[in-house]
């Protein structure tokens, strides 16, 4: 695409919540859905002319342990490198944030076939020879 994109560190709920729909992912409330992204350390959103077309976020306790959510691109402006700068920009963000000697592990739960997209970054796949199998459990 010719296009250009400009990336920011914000998104409205209406325009999180819509992408979530197009994704074809599980309806939060609104209010959900704005206490999870008040409560993120980072997020990442594309905008394609005033249109959010992409999101990212980043989720961190402070401590060693991360987790990177909600990866997602529209079907119109896929194929752009849009969600790999996105995920870039979560893990510098974080990483700016290290203190020195710290280890952040980030945890992440690709969708199925997708897992190749993380290991760009350094992600392993789950279950190996050391680590079992990822878990979740919805309430």
């Amino acid at each position: 695409m010719d296009n250009k994109f400009e990336f920011t560190d914000n998104i409205s709920v209406k325009d999180y919540l819509r992408l979530r729909e197009e994704a074809g992912w599980k309806q939060l409330a609104f209010e959900q859905a704005q206490a999870g992204l008040d409560n993120s350390f980072a997020v990442s959103a594309v905008l394609l002319e005033g249109e959010t077309v992409g999101f990212a976020r980043l989720l961190w306790d402070g401590g060693y342990v991360a987790y990177l959510a909600e990866v997602m691109v529209t079907e119109k402006c896929r194929h752009n490198r849009l969600a790999t700068q996105m995920v870039e920009k979560l893990i510098e963000r974080l990483r700016a944030e290290k203190k020195d000697g710290w280890q952040i592990k980030i945890h992440l739960m690709a969708n199925l076939g997708r897992e190749s997209f993380y290991e760009q970054f350094g992600f392993k796949s789950r279950p190996n020879d050391r680590d079992g199998a990822a878990m979740d459990l919805w309430l």
